[in-house]
């Protein structure tokens, strides 16, 4: 039977070392189908959320991933169900892209495991299914920071993971790619190969173009839970940011600017 939602959050704290809490008191759901964007300005907790969904922290309350407690899911199999794009990822070594994307596979492997025909069929079909095949042998040091993204998204899909976690997946972008990034997350959730994404953002534009529903976190807590009308309205944006936003609808849709 299929578990929905596939992320439930309920009562989530958390604090370093018994400090200041970083997250309180957080309640969400992701279901199947939807992009939730996550919102907030440095500091308000979101990738310390993601590091909790990764099991990499471990905070208190309720934490459910398809179905089950978090903190009963081992590793190897969280690492099944769970894709994961960091925000920064620097490489040195030069792996060829098709070896890069192929580490995806670790998690259905033993440890001194080498791959097969079988996974590099599927690394070099997932490629050419992004558009990234005739990258397959070059460096991944010499590909751009967009095409990189791309990469490894690829990498995460290789990985067969139901959910995908994207930690600002296009702050470094420019805007071609970025809208390139985000509509490939939109394709993959609406053709299923994907249950769903969790996107931590900074543009409320983004968020609202792309998302099903949107977390606001300030200072750790959730200022709102919704839809992106209901939860990007300009004054809860201005107390959360400093800064005044006006709404402008543009071929139905409601565009978030900041007022200047």
């Amino acid at each position: 039977m299929e578990v929905n939602p596939i992320i439930e959050v309920e009562g989530l704290s958390f604090s370093y070392n018994g400090g200041e809490k970083v997250l309180d008191n957080v309640s969400f759901e992701l279901h199947k189908g939807e992009i939730l964007g996550v919102l907030g300005p440095n500091g308000a907790g979101k990738t310390t959320l993601l590091k909790i969904l990764l099991g990499i922290l471990r905070g208190t309350g309720t934490v459910k991933v398809l179905g089950t407690d978090i903190s009963s899911i081992p590793p190897k199999r969280l690492a099944k169900i769970i894709g994961y794009v960091p925000q920064e990822h620097h490489i040195v070594f030069p792996y060829k892209v098709i070896d890069y994307v192929l580490m995806g596979r670790a998690p259905h492997h033993g440890m001194f495991s080498l791959p097969s025909r079988k996974d590099y069929d599927k690394a070099y079909r997932v490629l050419d299914d992004l558009g990234l095949g005739s990258l397959a042998d070059k460096a991944i040091t010499e590909i751009s920071g967009g095409q990189f993204q791309l990469v490894l998204i690829a990498r995460t899909l290789v990985q067969e993971a139901r959910i995908l976690l994207m930690d600002e997946p296009v702050s470094h972008l420019d805007i071609s790619n970025a809208v390139k990034t985000m509509s490939l997350i939109r394709k993959l959730v609406e053709e299923e190969r994907i249950l769903g994404a969790m996107v931590t953002l900074h543009d409320p534009l983004m968020a609202s173009l792309y998302c099903d529903k949107i977390l606001l976190l300030n200072k750790g807590r959730v200022e709102t839970y919704g839809s992106p009308r209901e939860a990007l309205n300009p004054e809860r944006l201005s107390q959360v940011y400093g800064v005044d936003f006006d709404i402008i609808k543009y071929n139905n849709r409601y565009i978030l600017v900041p007022i200047i």
